[in-house]
């Protein structure tokens, strides 16, 4: 999973302007050749026969391996395949110059990204290709995997752009019970979601001090990097009470409902009790350390999250220690189970060898490399039919395994603004939300500053794609 980062906001828009007066409106593919992509041979896949090309995949380290490609390459001598590291900045500079060295394949963050590239027309139409594909049937296709169509006005509906490499719902609670004990806390349920009155209730609980110093923590998110307002947990907070944080026509966040307030308020007082590690009280411990340590209680975390479990040297000899719990709910709400991540990839609009990048494309998320991260644990597959081979053989396996199916029959789809970037978004939090933390500003404060500067930045992003 990759960290929180940070742009000048500034700088992105200047950069994508650039960028579409490359690639603007270049979101269609062209038309692929007929039969399955084991059948095509070079020439059919746009070069010359024997003539090499060189696909970039953007990947980090560790998501394929050495082997991986030495074997891809050994079935498809027409293509030489090239790891490319995740770097945002050079890869929006790169997209800015129309550089030949752009990636073919981009990875991203499915659920929060993919609005924001295909908007621009950065990403390439995949859906004559899913067509015909031997892979990608789709039938076989989980609903997730709809985070990646696009109707050219937002994400979920439409033509398919993308597949997720792995994915897990996100809002997900894994607990230690051995602190839950400690604490007298009764362990939950694994059959029902608690609500997030109570998981603040118990994160308090779990929460230990010696002085000013605070030893365990009760509630950790990742990907907020500890705990604070982010815009996911509103989407699926808001999505629990059937409310949205954007109005209909995306034109301006919607922070100052009843609603959304709570939710403000709810994470305000979460960072000032505490009951985590935030800007205000800040912990130079990860969240991996801080859980196999015993030094926290419960993390707002995917499926994902099991497989570092079971690898991880301090945790995988006592793995009953742990349970996964199906995402909390708003007192009054419904149970939401949605990601926010779903690491997955996009094949560039303007990559000169699409075939070729298909043909990596389909190996990597559909071949024999998906099959071995579902075995793996470390996310979920985008098939039905992948989902068996997840880990069972534990009972610690067969209790995240009877979690996360429960969880598929109850996916949504979070909406998301195509038209600001969930970077910038966390920008903002963090620029405004921090005063309130620390008491120099109220809610209703920055409420009022992040609509307006959200809304401006709609509007220009609006106008740099030409919508209305």
């Amino acid at each position: 999973m990759s960290k929180k980062r940070m742009y000048p906001i500034v700088a992105l828009l200047l950069v994508f302007s650039l960028a579409l007066a490359g690639c603007s409106g270049n979101n269609t593919s062209p038309e692929p050749g007929t039969g399955t992509n084991k059948e095509r041979t070079a020439s059919e896949g746009g070069t010359q026969a024997g003539k090499k090309v060189t696909i970039r995949i953007h990947l980090a380290e560790g998501e394929i391996s050495k082997e991986q490609i030495e074997s891809f390459e050994a079935e498809h001598p027409n293509i030489d395949l090239e790891r490319v590291d995740t770097d945002f900045n050079k890869l929006m500079g790169q997209i800015a110059a129309d550089s030949d060295t752009t990636p073919d394949i981009f990875r991203l963050m499915g659920a929060s990204e993919f609005p924001f590239y295909a908007s621009r027309g950065f990403a390439l139409n995949l859906q004559p290709y899913f067509d015909r594909s031997d892979y990608f049937i789709a039938d076989d296709l989980l609903d997730t995997t709809n985070i990646f169509r696009w109707d050219g006005q937002s994400s979920g509906k439409g033509d398919i752009y993308g597949f997720p490499k792995d994915w897990a719902p996100d809002f997900n609670l894994f607990i230690n019970k051995k602190l839950f004990e400690a604490a007298g806390i009764p362990i939950p349920s694994d059959k029902e979601s608690l609500t997030w009155e109570q998981v603040m209730e118990y994160a308090a609980k779990l929460t230990v001090k010696e002085g000013d110093k605070v030893t365990q923590w009760g509630l950790y998110d990742p990907l907020a990097g500890g705990i604070g307002l982010n815009q996911d947990l509103m989407l699926a907070q808001l999505a629990s009470l059937g409310q949205s944080l954007y109005t209909p026509d995306n034109n301006e966040i919607v922070l100052d409902s009843p609603e959304a307030k709570r939710i403000v308020q709810y994470w305000v007082d979460a960072v000032k009790k505490p009951v985590g590690p935030s800007s205000l009280n800040s912990d130079a411990a990860n969240f991996i350390d801080l859980f196999s340590q015993n030094k926290l209680g419960m993390m707002i975390v995917g499926y994902w999250f099991s497989g570092l479990l079971r690898s991880n040297e301090l945790t995988k000899s006592h793995l009953d220690d742990f349970i996964m719990l199906p995402a909390p709910v708003m007192s009054g709400g419904k149970r939401v189970e949605a990601t926010r991540s779903g690491t997955g990839g996009i094949i560039y609009s303007k990559t000169k060898h699409p075939e070729e990048a298909w043909t990596v494309f389909e190996w990597f998320y559909g071949g024999k490399p998906a099959d071995e991260r579902a075995k793996s644990g470390w996310g979920l597959p985008g098939f039905k039919s992948k989902v068996e081979l997840l880990p069972r053989e534990t009972n610690f396996d067969k209790q995240t395994y009877a979690v996360i199916t429960d969880d598929l029959k109850q996916l949504s789809t979070l909406p998301y603004n195509p038209y600001i970037s969930a970077t910038a978004f966390s920008t903002l939090l963090d620029k405004y939300m921090t005063p309130v933390y620390f008491d120099k500003d109220t809610v209703d404060g920055a409420i009022d500053k992040i609509a307006k500067e959200v809304k401006i930045q709609i509007r220009e992003n609006k106008d740099i794609v030409g919508v209305k």
